[in-house]
């Protein structure tokens, strides 16, 4: 008997037939700097120079799993950057990160990373709050720019619920 498709013997609702998960990496397991906690850590300090490392480290543990040395420059509103040097499988990594303000309606400043990938598309550079070192990577980038996702954007709207982390 033919399907809708004018095929015979369709495979829906077979095993194995159903949504398969995303190929996509996820942000879950990158190192992630923000804006924001680089400026409550004083890393990055609005309107002076600042050098120093910042680290990360497993909740419940004092030694970080991952430091990153860092140079910055906020003195210039109009052409701020932070400098990121570290080691990456052994090798030395060091290159800086164009940092950029908007000024929102209710006053002040914010300030954006200025994303180092350079588009596929060919669109203007990515102003973005985070960057991500995924597992395997060298560079800081957007996430857009890796193509990342969350891990609960690939679960099934019918299994979130079945999770032990969803507090049910």
């Amino acid at each position: 008997m033919a399907n809708d498709l004018g095929e015979r013997g369709s495979n829906f609702g077979r095993l194995g037939s159903g949504w398969q998960g995303s190929k996509k990496a996820r942000v879950e397991g990158s190192l992630v700097p923000t804006v924001s906690s680089l400026i409550r850590k004083r890393a990055l300090n609005p309107g002076a120079w600042t050098r120093g490392s910042w680290g990360w480290a497993y909740e419940g543990e004092d030694r970080p799993y991952a430091t990153i040395g860092y140079g910055a420059n906020l003195t210039n509103v109009e052409s701020g950057w932070l400098r990121l040097h570290y080691r990456r499988n052994e090798k030395a990594v060091d290159y800086s990160i164009q940092l950029v303000t908007t000024r929102p309606n209710f006053g002040g400043l914010r300030w954006w990373f200025i994303c180092p990938l350079v588009r596929r598309d060919g669109g203007p550079p990515r102003r973005v709050a985070k960057l991500y070192l995924r597992l395997g990577a060298t560079y800081f980038e957007s996430r857009e720019g890796y193509g990342l996702t969350y891990a609960s954007c690939q679960e099934s709207r019918n299994l979130r619920g079945l999770s032990p982390s969803s507090g049910r």
